[in-house]
């Protein structure tokens, strides 16, 4: 991308996005280096380091607007904004579909688990989504209770995932979207098993309904098409 005086800051985010995932997929996280961004993008490193200091930084800019599109999808096609916890378990089934169904993303994502400063800021952007979205409503669960949810959630998906990405038997993905989601509705610690799977079966039949390929989309200046 050529830089000029009506270039804006938002156009150079896009753009540094777009051919760090292009990297990312091409040729690996571990073995891209912010010198290839930069010269990718078009722009000298210093000029990089204004926009994100760290490659971890852009891995987790990348997934938290995947996340945040998710969520606003989601909230715009609820019918009942009072619905938190069928919110909760759709955010968690569409996001994990969004992510098995396209494979540029996925394979994204499996590099992204093995870094830890992603994964735990991952599990802060999600955190931060639940508690602003139980605020809005009044609804009383507590933030201690939501962190486990997240947290003990969020490991389980990654390992999940995983064994599913490398083709290990028993590891099908409506299985895996069941069980990590039912257990982070459990771990809110409001609600017993049987509502709990009557939310959950709700959420998974909702969630078909979503079109994957529309929020691919979406995400256009990431190049996951």
């Amino acid at each position: 991308m050529k830089m000029s005086s009506t270039t804006t800051i938002n156009d150079i985010e896009k753009n540094i996005l777009m051919v760090s995932t292009k990297l990312f997929i091409d040729q690996g996280y571990d073995k891209t280096t912010i010198r290839q961004i930069a010269e990718a993008a078009g722009m000298g490193r210093g000029h990089l380091y204004y926009y994100f200091r760290k490659k971890e930084d852009i891995l987790i800019h990348i997934f938290k607007q995947i996340i945040n599109k998710i969520y606003d999808d989601v909230i715009e096609r609820s019918n009942d904004t009072n619905e938190i916890l069928l919110s909760y378990a759709l955010i968690q089934c569409i996001y994990t579909y969004v992510l098995v169904y396209n494979e540029k993303l996925f394979r994204i994502y499996i590099q992204a688990s093995d870094i830890e400063i992603v994964r735990r800021e991952a599990q802060n952007i999600l955190i931060d989504l639940c508690k602003k979205k139980s605020k809005e409503i009044n609804h009383n669960i507590s933030d201690k209770d939501i962190c486990f949810s997240v947290t003990i959630g969020y490991a389980g998906e990654c390992e999940l995932l995983k064994r599913f990405y490398n083709g290990e038997k028993n590891f099908d993905i409506d299985s895996i979207v069941r069980s990590i989601t039912s257990t982070r509705l459990l771990l809110l610690n409001i609600i017993n098993h049987q509502e709990v799977n009557e939310i959950v079966d709700k959420a998974m039949i909702e969630a078909k309904k979503f079109d994957y390929h529309d929020a691919i989309k979406k995400l256009h200046f990431l190049n996951f098409r």
